[in-house]
């Protein structure tokens, strides 16, 4: 009994087993486990290429706007509503107040103009969303791991805030730069409304392509596309700012303290950082929109820029720079929540890929490592 239950040396050592071949013969193939490569040779989970990186960067916002855009539609309305200009010493209003609040307001656009009147703009989003976060959120890893070098190009767990706040900033002034006359022609369009609901400058214009030509034909050539520019820069430092360092400082910790990453973790720690963009922000949103929807002048842009500046605090108040404010928070935390989600799903998908993708390469090595021929039958 004992000798026919305990193995052989032979047999807890090699196991011998039988395949068809093509031709119909057998080999024996010996599958000793010492021939097997040890666990430590395992493929690690290797990083996205960073020109997946960029790509994955420009399709989640652009992706995110779809569904956001309305809330941002409200929101330059409510910016431009009730705006003034000066014109030779006399207060001019351009348009009255059409709107009680952001409800309001969405709920006459729906009124008056549908579905369409609340996705106005929506191809220029997208060409905005998309050339803006190729360098906005596509250069802000590289260049932390620039600011602050570790082993993982692609974390900046280490980094302290102010090299957070510089990268962010970097990138939203580089993203500003690449947006700029979409956002323009975006602006404008949204502001068209039907005329019982039109508040500002009303730019009739039927396309995308048509807008850029009339800007460029009317408005001093390519530089009209970049009107308002400088003060869309500065916006761009401090909202990238503040939503990328806080983002990452906020999910950074949230890690270490043992919360698993994943979409609740993704939303919770965007909703935070889209409000504190917005604080930042406003001010600079509101001239910024008036720049974009004003008439051409003459008048230098960085003049004009602190006259609108002066025209809102002499005529509307101080208050008037966070004018919309919910309204912006409305449309940039569910978009920055929409946006980081499908951003962060994109990448653990891809590496997921990548990964299993390795797994199997691996395994095929490593069969026909293992698997030998010893002589056939």
């Amino acid at each position: 009994m004992n000798a026919r239950s305990q193995p052989t040396k032979q047999q807890s050592n090699t196991s011998k087993t039988s395949i068809n071949m093509k031709n119909g013969n057998k080999t024996q193939l010996d599958t000793s486990l010492s021939t097997a490569p040890p666990l430590k040779t395992l493929p690690p989970r290797r990083n996205i290429s960073q020109l997946e990186n960029f790509a994955l960067c420009a399709l989640a916002p652009s992706m995110a706007v779809v569904f956001t855009l309305p809330f941002d539609t409200v929101k330059v309305r409510m910016q431009l509503q009730g705006e003034v200009k000066i014109a030779t010493g006399n207060t001019v209003k351009v348009s009255n107040k059409v709107y009680k609040n952001s409800i309001d307001c969405l709920v006459k656009t729906f009124k008056y103009e549908g579905l369409r009147g609340l996705e106005k703009g929506l191809s220029p989003s997208i060409l905005k969303e998309s050339s803006k976060n190729v360098f906005r959120l596509g250069l802000y890893d590289p260049i932390i791991n620039i600011l602050h070098p570790t082993n993982d190009s692609t974390s900046s767990s280490s980094a302290p805030a102010w090299k957070r706040m510089l990268s962010g900033g970097i990138c939203g002034a580089l993203g500003a730069v690449s947006a700029n006359p979409f956002e323009l022609i975006k602006t404008r369009l949204q502001a068209t409304a039907a005329g019982a609901i039109a508040v500002g400058n009303q730019h009739r214009y039927s396309s995308i392509l048509g807008a850029l030509k009339s800007v460029v034909s009317e408005e001093g050539g390519v530089k009209g596309l970049y009107r308002g520019s400088i003060i869309s820069v500065n916006r761009g430092i401090l909202g990238s700012a503040a939503n990328l360092s806080s983002y990452t400082m906020l999910k950074d910790s949230a890690k270490k303290n043992g919360y698993k990453d994943g979409v609740p973790l993704d939303m919770g720690c965007s909703l935070i950082s889209a409000f504190v963009s917005v604080v930042f922000m406003n001010p600079l949103d509101v001239v910024r929109t008036r720049l974009y929807n004003a008439k051409s002048t003459s008048q230098d842009t960085k003049q004009k820029m602190f006259a609108t500046i002066n025209t809102i605090i002499r005529t509307e108040g101080w208050t008037a720079l966070y004018r919309g404010f919910s309204t912006h928070f409305m449309r940039i935390g569910p978009h920055f929540c929409l946006t980081f989600v499908i951003l962060e799903e994109l990448k653990r998908n891809v590496k997921t890929f990548h990964h299993q993708r390795d797994l199997r390469e691996f395994a095929q090595k490593a069969e026909m490592k293992v698997l030998s021929p010893v002589g056939t039958q």
